[in-house]
């Protein structure tokens, strides 16, 4: 009888006795399972920190090492049972397929996710000033340094230490958005202008001297075109200023920025200075004075101690004690039509004395168009530069007769000197006298009486007598178309028909005819009309 041998316990419940390479596959996952690390938080300290953000941080980079034993053991599981899937899969219909499909898209997300929280997201500080969030940088180091170096700015315009009260900035850090980091020099000047102890702005500088500050980029170049406008036209090639002007850009306190309008004013106003007049041929006194509408008197003001009745060409006059404060240099092109000077060619004449000329045949000017580039400070040229001149019309050459014979002592210089000293009591023109107004033909010198009284230049004697209302009279014909009369003297020293040369003794003071004074009565006619003596006396 055959005995039927007893069924393992494994198969008696109708399975499958395992293989050997299943069995050597447990053993081997057996011994790669993941042991515990004994007492880990005990050899890992964790720096303090008060930031729970901080903390957190802190505590997950400790933990890497266990985490990446863990998450390695969890991924030879993962893999392992992955393994089996796939074998199960594949045993299975096609209707199983899409599970692995879905396995992949969900790690492939997972990895997605984690990279796009590492690129939008890190760990910044955030630098707040009395409440008001300012920015944020990479490290509170950074942010701490931004307010160490307004800190210095402000000390060096200043001149003295400024601190920050610490109270007024708070640090926090945290996780932020990469985008919403800054620079550290962005974090600055949101700073400072929080702060406003100082601004940045532009100094207008006067002749070296600070005369005005302000915010405004472009105000003071405004307020120098408005002063330098009304010399401007165009024609103008420059502009610019006597007095040296410059605009400087700095950092300043507050406090020092100036009100626009004040510096308007002082720009537009007038300082200590003086403006001068050089006395010419012909100048006398009143029409000095009103050309620069002036009277006599404040004429007189600026410049004591001078004799208004005996002005010297070569006198310097002080007209103001005023100048603009500040003096424009402008710099134009002009075009015009200027005449050109013509030549004189003179021909010897052994009939007339030497020093005289005669005019054979007048000469005529040329006319050209002109370009030049003038240069003004103020109203006052002081310098001219022919570019080019176009000559449309030539000049003609004038023709003089010019004397060889020997000139006598009473012949004629062409020029007339004082025939007398004294004061000037009255003057050519209308005046009031003797309860009326009449035209006074020449100037009155007082003086005492038998002051000497002589000839204002070479000539002959044509009159030398009684003459009405100027008593005892001398006339002079200098032979150039001059006659000089000399009235009221007391008492006549030459006679009609004598030559006299220039300052010879020809009568004395007094006060005969209609006369209120001691006097010389001096009058200059040429051709027969009467000209203002004072000009043609020194």
């Amino acid at each position: 009888m055959i005995q039927k041998k007893d069924k393992k316990p494994s198969e008696k419940a109708g399975k499958k006795p395992e293989s050997p390479a299943r069995t050597r596959q447990l053993a081997a996952a057996v011994q790669s399972a993941p042991r515990r690390i004994v007492d880990y938080r005990a050899r890992r300290r964790f720096p303090e920190s008060s930031s729970p953000y901080r903390q957190l941080h802190l505590l997950l980079r400790g933990s890497m090492p266990l985490l990446r034993q863990k998450v390695g053991s969890l991924g030879y599981r993962i893999r392992s049972l992955f393994d089996r899937m796939m074998v199960r899969l594949r045993e299975r219909t096609p209707r199983h397929q899409f599970i692995q499909t879905a396995v992949f898209l969900s790690i492939g997300v997972s990895v997605a996710a984690f990279a796009a929280f590492q690129v939008l997201y890190t760990t910044a500080t955030t630098l707040s000033f009395e409440g008001r969030v300012l920015g944020a940088v990479a490290s509170e180091e950074e942010a701490q340094s931004a307010v160490r170096q307004v800190e210095d700015s402000i000390s060096q315009v200043l001149g003295s230490r400024y601190s920050l009260e610490p109270d007024r900035v708070s640090y926090s850090t945290g996780l932020t958005f990469r985008s919403a980091l800054v620079e550290e020099a962005d974090l600055e000047a949101a700073l400072s202008e929080s702060l406003r102890v100082v601004e940045h702005g532009y100094v207008l500088y006067v002749g070296g001297e600070a005369i005005g500050a302000t915010q405004t980029q472009g105000a003071f170049e405004g307020l120098l075109d408005q002063v330098s406008a009304e010399y401007r036209n165009e024609n103008t090639i420059s502009i610019d200023f006597v007095e040296g002007v410059e605009i400087r850009e700095c950092d300043l306190p507050l406090e020092e920025f100036t009100n626009l309008a004040d510096v308007a004013l002082l720009l537009n106003s007038e300082k200590d200075g003086e403006v001068t007049y050089t006395v010419k041929k012909g100048d006398c006194w009143s029409v000095i004075a009103q050309d620069n509408n002036m009277t006599n008197d404040d004429l007189l003001r600026l410049n004591p101690g001078y004799d208004i009745d005996k002005l010297q060409i070569g006198d310097e006059l002080l007209i103001s004690n005023a100048v603009p404060y500040l003096t424009v240099r402008a710099v134009q092109m002009e075009y015009y039509e200027e005449d050109i000077p013509y030549e004189i060619e003179y021909r010897d004449d052994d009939t007339m004395w030497e020093g005289d000329t005669k005019v054979i045949s007048k000469g005529a000017y040329g006319k050209a168009n002109t370009e030049a580039k003038v240069t003004y400070e103020g109203v006052t040229e002081i310098e001219r530069e022919i570019i080019s001149q176009d000559i449309f019309q030539e000049p003609v050459t004038e023709i003089q007769a010019r004397g060889t014979k020997e000139r006598p002592s009473w012949a004629p210089t062409g020029s007339f000197r004082w025939p007398t000293s004294g004061t000037i009591t009255s003057r050519y023109g209308s005046r009031k006298i003797f309860g009326g107004t009449s035209f006074h033909g020449g100037i009155d010198i007082a003086n005492s009486y038998g002051t000497d009284i002589v000839a204002a230049d070479g000539g002959t004697v044509i009159y030398a007598g009684w003459m009405g209302s100027y008593g005892y009279l001398v006339q002079i014909d200098h032979g150039n178309g001059y006659v000089t009369y000399y009235g009221h003297n007391s008492s006549l020293v030459v006679s009609v028909g004598d030559k006299v040369y220039k300052g010879q003794h020809i009568a004395e003071m007094g006060s005969t005819g209609r006369s209120t004074g001691n006097h010389c009565h001096f009058e200059v006619r040429y051709n027969g009309e009467r000209q203002n003596p004072m000009n043609y006396l020194p």
